[in-house]
């Protein structure tokens, strides 16, 4: 069992789960990493910087805030990356790593 993290904000508090990482892979792509599951999918770095340029690739946006990566998975289960971590994990490439959560139901 991973760590669970509660926002402070002025509305009702969310929680999320740590669930694993993403971790740099070959050929420029980002590997996201679950844990007890291994690699669920990978995706290129070049969509994270096409993300933060304001456009969205399939699979991904930010959220409304643009403090999180909103990432969806093969069958449709969505992951939460912090925009900061994964800003740090391009600048650091390829030694950096970010966390993935999900927000428990």
């Amino acid at each position: 069992m991973g760590f669970v993290v509660t926002s402070e904000r002025k509305a009702d508090p969310v929680r999320y789960e740590k669930v694993g990482r993403l971790l740099p892979g070959e050929n420029d792509e980002i590997r996201v990493m679950v844990d007890g599951f291994g690699e669920v999918f990978r995706i290129h770095r070049a969509d994270f910087v096409i993300l933060s340029g304001g456009l969205c690739p399939s699979g991904m946006r930010l959220s409304d805030s643009g403090s999180r990566v909103i990432l969806s998975g093969p069958k449709g289960e969505e992951y939460v990356v912090l925009s900061r971590q994964v800003r740090g994990m391009m600048e650091g490439w390829p030694k950096k790593k970010a966390a993935v959560f999900i927000i428990p139901t």
